[in-house]
């Protein structure tokens, strides 16, 4: 099976299962691993383990929306440091990326031999700026602790 094609309009980023109304990008990487060097002597090339994973980073930006309440949301999550856990990005259909709650991976892919951990994200900055020749814009950035999974939100 080739796979479903992920249609950038069909993407939502929510929080409490609502949309997040202005949102136009949306960004998420899992983090990459810390090479460990296993290198001995008399080795001719470098050898390396993979380590603990760096943490995830997710940003997503678009229109400002005055009083909109899931923007608003954001912007007291990162001022008061709150963990986001009813954070989705819905990526096709009822799919959507979200963090875990769970201590074993629940993706409809993969549902075994996965070691997961619950996880969050902490909205780490938002930003606001305006030009005056077009509409405001608002971005938020993130670092994942743990990781996103793929869920089936229906």
């Amino acid at each position: 099976m080739a796979g479903t094609t992920i249609e950038g309009k069909e993407v939502r980023v929510l929080i409490d299962g609502v949309n997040i109304a202005g949102i136009g990008t949306f960004k998420y990487s899992p983090g990459a691993a810390v090479e460990i060097d296993d290198t001995e002597f008399g080795d001719t090339t470098e050898k390396i383990l993979l380590g603990i994973r760096k943490r995830g980073t997710i940003s997503f930006d678009g229109l400002a929306k005055l009083g909109n309440t899931e923007q608003e949301k954001l912007k007291r999550a990162q001022i008061n440091g709150t963990k986001l856990t009813s954070f989705g990005a819905r990526i096709a259909g009822s799919r959507q990326l979200v963090p875990n709650q769970t201590t074993g991976y629940h993706s409809p892919l993969s549902t075994t031999g996965n070691d997961t951990q619950p996880s969050w994200i902490n909205i780490t900055q938002f930003e606001i700026t305006a030009d005056k020749s077009g509409s405001a814009k608002v971005s938020f950035a993130g670092v994942v602790s743990g990781d996103l999974v793929e869920e089936d939100g229906t």
